[in-house]
């Protein structure tokens, strides 16, 4: 990660970049509706139970963020304006962006549906430095897209990460490998991924409160502050910290959850509803290049109760139907103490790549023919929609019961908050062809 001056001198170049799209979904929203422009814009759900997706800039300066309660969210701003999610529509502008990504940069790690870390040193032979580098990135998605975004640079994935966080909105920022660790020292140990509100308040006990500070403490102390971490964060806080891409599959997650307006009291409902969940996660797998080991279902009860419970097969896979049979038994075995249900959302962990990972095949004709539907069915979705094919099971039991409306988002991989490699798609409302 070198590059030889005039005078034979080696100096290291920052060549992780982390890109992120600036407020994504609402970035959109008012991308396709310009008389949204200025004003205080949320994506989510509308009704009572509803929370914040993602805030406009404009919002975010009223104090709103995203998963804020939509109640607190209007009560900040009386005029906020709520705008549907529409997932299958955010997850083919993610497609083009990464495709952008792809046609400069070929180490790419794509951690949500918003952002990538970039390996960018073997790049830097046909599109130059770093920084050209970050400006022709965003520039093609500004002009090709009409969205903004924001790149941080530096020699590690972590430095990056909070680089970009710092020349937001619609900015960029490289940090110079020199430099590293005066860049980091003023900055708040909350910025360090992984520092959550109970190793603040540890570190805040020992007088800690910048990543500088950290570096001015015994390292026996950092570590009965912060664990198996302390080497770490102080690689980090030295600025001598070199981690590069993960590309680590068994670290990441994919699934989707929902929230209703109304809670489900009906059990048919909410097999229903699980059962969309595990093809949609068992389509994000086969869209991802990915199978699953572990498959776990979430369940919310209308008081706050939550109960997480999971199931581990024998031999991974990327089957709707094998997804559907485990979140379904565990459902079963749940429902009698969740009468009431707020929230279920279906996750895949313990990934593993699909191309050459040994997948057991179950040598009977009903697993051959769950196989060769399921990607008929990946073929008629890619084409026509994730409102065109649906299991009969999933339907509604008559053909004018009404279909409660709630709120759902895909959520992201393990390793940062909302995943990807995502795919799939999630059943949205119709927004009138757009």
């Amino acid at each position: 990660m070198d590059v030889r001056g005039d005078a034979g001198s080696t100096q290291e170049i920052p060549g992780i970049l982390h890109l992120d799209m600036d407020a994504f979904f609402a970035s959109i929203e008012v991308r396709d509706d310009p008389g949204l422009q200025g004003l205080p814009v949320v994506v989510g759900g509308a009704g009572a139970r509803g929370v914040v997706a993602a805030a406009s800039y404009p919002a975010r300066t009223r104090g709103i963020r995203s998963a804020m309660p939509m109640a607190s969210a209007r009560r900040l701003a009386p005029d906020l304006v709520v705008v549907p999610p529409r997932i299958d529509h955010y997850r083919r502008i993610s497609d083009h962006v990464m495709g952008v990504l792809g046609d400069v940069v070929a180490d790419i790690e794509q951690i949500s549906v918003d952002e990538a870390f970039l390996d960018v040193r073997g790049a830097r032979r046909l599109f130059g430095t770093p920084e050209q580098i970050a400006d022709l990135l965003r520039r093609r998605i500004r002009e090709e897209l009409g969205l903004p975004s924001s790149v941080g640079g530096s020699v590690s994935r972590a430095v990056a990460k909070i680089a970009s966080a710092r020349a937001k909105p619609d900015g960029m920022l490289i940090v110079p490998a020199a430099g590293t660790a005066e860049f980091l020292a003023p900055l708040p140990v909350s910025v360090v991924s992984g520092i959550g509100p109970k190793a603040q308040e540890a570190l805040a006990r020992i007088g800690v409160r910048t990543i500088g500070q950290l570096r001015e403490i015994p390292r026996s102390t950092l570590t009965r502050a912060l664990g198996p971490r302390a080497p770490e964060v102080l690689a980090l806080a030295d600025g001598s910290d070199r981690t590069g891409l993960g590309h680590r599959a068994r670290d990441k997650s994919l699934g989707t959850e929902r929230t209703w307006d109304e809670d489900l009291t009906d059990p048919t409902a909410v097999r229903r509803s699980i059962t969309q969940m595990a093809d949609d996660v068992a389509r994000q797998l086969r869209r991802g290049g990915f199978v699953t080991r572990t498959v776990v279902l979430k369940l919310r009860a209308s008081d706050g109760t939550t109960i997480t419970r999971s199931s581990t097969l024998d031999h991974p896979t990327s089957s709707g139907e094998r997804l559907r049979e485990q979140v379904v038994a565990l459902w079963e075995r749940e429902r009698s103490a969740m009468r009431r249900v707020r929230l279920a959302g279906v996750r895949a962990s313990n990934l593993e790549p699909a191309a050459g990972t040994p997948v057991q095949s179950e040598l009977n004709a009903r697993s051959a023919g769950w196989q060769d539907l399921e990607a008929a069915m990946d073929r008629a979705l890619d084409r026509f929609g994730s409102r065109s094919l649906e299991r009969g099971s999933t339907l509604p039991a008559a053909p004018d019961a009404p279909q409660r409306r709630g709120s759902e988002l895909p959520s992201s991989p393990a390793g940062e908050a909302t995943g990807q490699p995502t795919g799939g798609g999630p059943r949205t409302r119709d927004h009138d062809g757009r």
